[in-house]
């Protein structure tokens, strides 16, 4: 049977092969998933370290990556001189917002398409228009599913959390 050490050390692997999928560096992906498991919710620069089995030069680069693209903050701690790492709060809505941003560059882009072969043959065109119906879907979707999540994220974290104290009494 799998010991706790063995389970965090293959969801931080996990979480550092998924980020490469999302050409994020490796070890920004390792940082990503020692921090959602870590308990507290934060680790300084030589926690990270040490739990990575890493250089403090390989932490401090990924770290740097992460608060700039947002997806880390640093926290200062009473008494403490150290600065801690630990995941933004209300990182997965803000990533999907942005992620819609960079959605609107493919409307521009398909539309960009679409113009420079409006003189083709319309199957010539099919992948852009394919595109098109898709991107045009999706703009009609994204805003109601972003709604939707801000009104029912109180009551499915709240269900969440409730089956998760549900499951520890048994």
């Amino acid at each position: 049977m799998e010991d706790d050490r063995d389970a965090r050390r293959r969801f931080i692997e996990d979480a550092g092969n998924l980020m490469d999928e999302h050409a994020l560096p490796h070890m920004a992906g390792k940082v990503i998933g020692a921090l959602l498991i870590c308990v507290p919710p934060h680790m300084a620069l030589d926690e990270l370290a040490e739990e990575l089995q890493a250089s403090k030069g390989a932490i401090s680069m990924a770290t740097r990556l992460l608060l700039r693209i947002g997806i880390l903050e640093k926290v200062s701690l009473p008494g403490h001189r150290r600065r801690y790492y630990r995941i933004r709060p209300n990182l997965w809505e803000e990533l999907f917002v942005r992620s819609t941003e960079h959605f609107e560059r493919h409307v521009r882009l398909v539309e960009e398409g679409l113009e420079i072969m409006r003189h083709e043959p319309i199957e010539m065109r099919r992948r852009l228009v394919e595109m098109k119906a898709f991107t045009d879907f999706l703009a009609d979707e994204l805003p109601g599913l972003v709604e939707r999540w801000r009104k029912r994220r109180p009551g499915l974290v709240k269900r969440s959390l409730e089956k998760l104290k549900e499951e520890d009494r048994q």
